[in-house]
């Protein structure tokens, strides 16, 4: 096949398209055995050189056949043409630009040819998505919002993609030096050259600002930048854009972000259109125009004649059609800044920024073994169901914020999505590079927590016990609405702590039950009011301990019943009144033991009982005093025994009888003695005396007196009673 004609267009930051236009004389040439193949085609400059157009072919057509000869057209692109083919969904962790190139480069087996020139945008980035992108649109967009731009190198064997981040640093055109002559068309001989030069201006942005947020610095941070371009006497534009979260990361970052994005608005601001033959021409190279003074230039003034080719259109034709003798042509229009401009591509040149509006579900990773996987703001990772390269660990993804109904400076609200959890993601900004879990979804994995729609009106809270929890091990917090079987189910899987720093209520409306399995501790710091309308029971079944620091009283309206099962201790450390409005009946089944150990008094308003049935024992250790304020009445049913150690007086204030039925025996071991007045009544072991002013004896039958030795009768013999000994007790 014979090239006949040629029309290309290459541009910075674009990929080239040639139309190629191909003579054969055979019209069915298979049109798949030539589509992908790489495709050369060499222009022949002045100095016999060559330049060449090389492409691979993604597109083959027959146009037509005339006389003879079959015209195919060839549609040439570059071997990035495959990225905008192939649309891909990839998380990209902890990479560089250069990293994400190559790893996409690398899918391409022997097609990628490349040359990384870039001295700058050397950032590690976290994580990029590249969601339902194109990979040509992926690697596009983010070179052009880091300040690279890109052209393709041309050989008899391929083309090379070349990446750059300073147009300063561009190579000059091929041919040895950079000099390209200005020349009108005209002459009988044209040399290469421009034939047309046009500067051009248009209005830009006078500044550029930005703005960012980051959450760990929560305040936005502003940068702003103003134009070095000159433009005149212009309204002032301020072109603001808000970044988004972490659009960049400090001051020195905000001010090299600003910058690409001014120099970019820049480039667009003046600009030189041309159009000639010369056949050094192609993007990406630079040239000194000579033969042409701009205003405000001299010839001599070689910065200002310094041009960096940024498109060029190229339009050969060899003529086969019209004659095999015809002459070739060749021309070109160009698009051009000055080389000390720095170049950037905007950002929508050949790329668009991709947005997620929607709402995706992910679930939430972690380390093996781990059930919360998170950090100290509560972020957590997710796999997402399009990224096919997760391995559903923590590396499946960078962390990522978890949206809660609360927030605050250590207050708020709280629940970290566990391992496993179907979770919301939402793209702040629509950025597929800012996710943020606004919510958790059930699914056939994570059921809610009560069977539906068995028990569709309960709603609350059910946790799980970590790790190795399940579902028996859970605190909760439940609401049953069904009507007529209301209920509020709290339950905690271990300690439950209250905390109530001023007042509480609570109200029951009927019953109220509590059960603690072990102990229980009420400690109250002030006062303790009980109030039972009706009944209380109490049962301790074994020990009760009662401590009163101070004062306890008792009211008891009408009764009160006390039952002690085996023994009952009173203690009391001073004093004890007790007082009983009316009557009180103390039953002791057994024994009663009574200790004072010093003094007891009893005082009865009226009247005394004692009643035992058997024995009664009485032991004072010194001294017993009963005052009676009437009368004393003591019934002994059989016998009464008194028994003192030592002295015992019976003082009665008028009289004192004693009845016995049968015997009274008195016996004393040294003397009994009977006074009255002045009569008196001795007995010793060894005499009776008897003294009174008066003696009568008188018998209803015979007095019988009678001694063993003498008898005397008023020979003055008689004694007095001997005086008392003081032990009477008087």
């Amino acid at each position: 096949m014979l090239v006949n004609r040629l029309h290309a267009s290459e541009a910075l930051s674009r990929p080239f398209e040639f139309t190629v236009e191909l003579l054969s004389d055979d019209p069915g040439i298979p049109l798949k055995d030539v589509q992908g193949k790489l495709m050369s085609i060499a222009l022949v400059r002045k100095d016999g050189s060559l330049r060449y157009f090389s492409g691979r072919v993604f597109g083959f057509s027959l146009k037509r056949v005339d006389g003879g000869v079959s015209f195919y057209e060839a549609r040439l692109a570059p071997w990035t043409k495959y990225l905008s083919l192939r649309k891909d969904n990839y998380l990209f962790h902890y990479t560089t630009l250069y990293q994400q190139a190559s790893s996409i480069f690398g899918d391409y087996a022997n097609l990628a040819d490349w040359d990384w020139r870039v001295q700058g945008a050397s950032g590690v980035m976290t994580d990029c998505c590249q969601f339902d992108e194109t990979d040509s649109n992926f690697l596009e967009r983010r070179w052009a919002a880091a300040g690279i731009f890109y052209w393709f190198e041309h050989s008899a064997t391929g083309h090379t993609l070349v990446l750059s981040d300073d147009s300063g640093a561009a190579p000059a055109i091929d041919g040895g030096h950079p000099e390209i002559p200005f020349q009108r068309h005209g002459g009988a001989v044209e040399e290469d050259g421009i034939a047309e030069w046009s500067p051009g201006r248009r209005i830009t942005e006078g500044s550029v600002t930005l703005a960012s947020y980051d959450f760990k610095a929560p305040q936005p941070a502003f940068t702003s930048l103003p134009t070095l371009h000159r433009q005149g006497e212009v309204l002032h534009v301020e072109s603001y854009e808000y970044t988004g979260a972490f659009g960049f990361k400090d001051g020195g970052d905000a001010r090299s972000v600003a910058q690409t994005r001014m120099e970019a608005l820049e480039a667009a601001g003046k600009h030189f259109t041309g159009a000639g033959n010369s056949r050094q021409l192609m993007p990406g190279r630079w040239f000194r125009l000579t033969g042409h003074v701009g205003r405000g230039t001299t010839e001599h003034d070689e910065q200002a004649r310094e041009f960096l080719i940024v498109e060029v259109i190229h339009t050969a034709s060899n003529n086969y059609h019209v004659s095999t003798t015809a002459p070739s042509h060749y021309e070109n229009a160009l698009l051009c800044v000055r080389k000390v401009v720095p170049w950037r591509a905007p950002r929508s040149h050949h790329s668009s920024d991709t947005k997620i509006h929607g709402i995706q579900t992910a679930t939430v990773v972690g380390p093996a073994g781990e059930e919360i996987h998170t950090d100290m703001y509560g972020r957590v990772r997710v796999q997402f169901h399009w990224d096919r390269a997760g391995a559903s660990d923590e590396k499946s993804s960078a962390w990522i914020r978890v949206a809660t109904p609360w927030a605050g400076e250590n207050f708020g609200m709280v629940s970290i999505p566990r391992v496993g959890t179907e979770v919301l993601v939402q793209f702040m900004d629509g950025n597929p590079d800012r996710p943020i879990i606004t919510g958790m979804v059930p699914n056939a994995n994570t059921l809610p927590p009560w069977a539906l729609p068995a028990n569709k009106t309960q709603s609350g809270i059910l946790s799980r016990s970590t790790p190795g929890g399940s579902y028996d091990n859970a605190n909760a917090l439940r609401f049953e609405d069904k009507k007529g079987q209301e209920q509020l189910w709290l339950h905690a899987e271990k300690d439950q702590l209250t905390e109530v720093e001023h007042d509480e209520d609570k109200w029951v409306g009927n019953d109220r039950r509590k059960t603690v399995d072990r102990d229980e501790t009420s400690h109250i710091k002030r006062d303790r009011t009980e109030t039972v309308d009706r009944d209380e029971t109490v049962t301790v079944h074994r020990h009760r301990t009662e401590r009163v620091d101070r004062d306890e009283r008792i009211s008891i309206g009408e009764n009160r019943s006390e039952d002690v099962g085996i023994d009952e201790t009173i203690s009391i450390g001073s004093n004890r009144n007790e007082t009983v409005g009316r009557n009180e009946t103390i039953s002791v089944g057994v024994n009663r033991s009574k200790t004072v150990a010093r003094n007891e008094k009893d005082k009865i308003g009226r009247n005394w009982s004692v009643n035992v049935a058997r024995m009664k024992t009485e032991t004072i250790g010194m001294a017993s005093m009963q005052n009676v304020g009437m009368g004393r009445i003591d019934t002994v049913g059989m016998a009464y025994n008194l028994n003192v150690g030592m002295v015992m007086a019976t003082v009665v204030g008028r009289s004192q009888t004693t009845k016995v039925g049968k015997v009274v025996s008195v016996s004393a071991g040294e003397k009994i003695e009977l006074v009255c007045g002045g009569s008196k009544f001795v007995m010793t072991p060894d005499a009776i005396y008897l003294e009174s002013k008066d003696i009568h004896i008188k018998a209803s039958g015979t007095v019988h007196v009678d001694g063993p030795a003498d008898v005397h009768l008023n020979s003055g013999s008689a004694k007095s009673p001997p005086e008392g000994d003081g032990e009477n007790g008087a």
